[in-house]
């Protein structure tokens, strides 16, 4: 009976560090940012899956207000992603995610601040903000998870980003970007395109 107690205090106090770890992985990337270790949070973003993330929501919304089908679709997709990739290869850098989680905008990449946007925060004021941070967030398996922040904050002014674990280390892949910023990076790549 007692090896039955143990072997299962175990398994929880294993099942809790992993349920955890995205959290303290993200907070240590809050801590890199604050510290502007450009190397450490280089080391925490995956760079590829981060990109991809980003060209589909701004692409995906600017195609959204156009009534546009099939091979239509199929080209307007092609132009966007031409005009969008500059852009979105100056959001994906290191310096430009710390503008980004610093301010809520990426102002060396995508010019002068814009006002709207509200600064995604990784510190934990009490525990009742990390239950909170806990509770909204959003698993898909054992190997992704999507955590709002600022929690506090309304859906449609909160960043949601998504870590995922590869090997033993959770880095992040995704980050949804607040509709207002992404309304602003949707203007000004097309002022860049003219």
């Amino acid at each position: 009976m007692r090896w039955t107690l143990r072997i299962s205090f175990l398994l929880f106090l294993a099942w809790a560090i992993f349920m955890v770890s995205p959290f303290v992985a993200l907070y240590d990337l809050g801590r890199a940012v604050a510290a502007k270790d450009m190397d450490r949070i280089a080391e925490r973003v995956n760079f590829n899956a981060l990109r991809t993330s980003l060209s589909r929501q701004i692409l995906g919304d600017y195609l959204k207000e156009k009534d546009l089908q099939g091979a239509e679709l199929d080209l307007a997709t092609e132009a966007g992603s031409a005009l969008l990739n500059p852009l979105v290869e100056q959001l994906v850098t290191p310096q430009a995610l710390a503008d980004l989680f610093e301010d809520g905008w990426p102002e060396r990449a995508a010019g002068g601040r814009s006002g709207t946007a509200v600064a995604p925060r990784f510190d934990v004021g009490s525990f009742d903000q990390a239950w909170r941070t806990f509770f909204f967030s959003e698993s898909q398996g054992f190997r992704s998870v999507t955590i709002p922040v600022p929690v506090d904050q309304p859906k449609d002014r909160q960043f949601r980003i998504t870590m995922r674990l590869r090997y033993a280390t959770w880095r992040l892949s995704g980050i949804e970007l607040p509709a207002p910023l992404r309304e602003e990076l949707i203007k000004r790549a097309a002022v860049a395109a003219r």
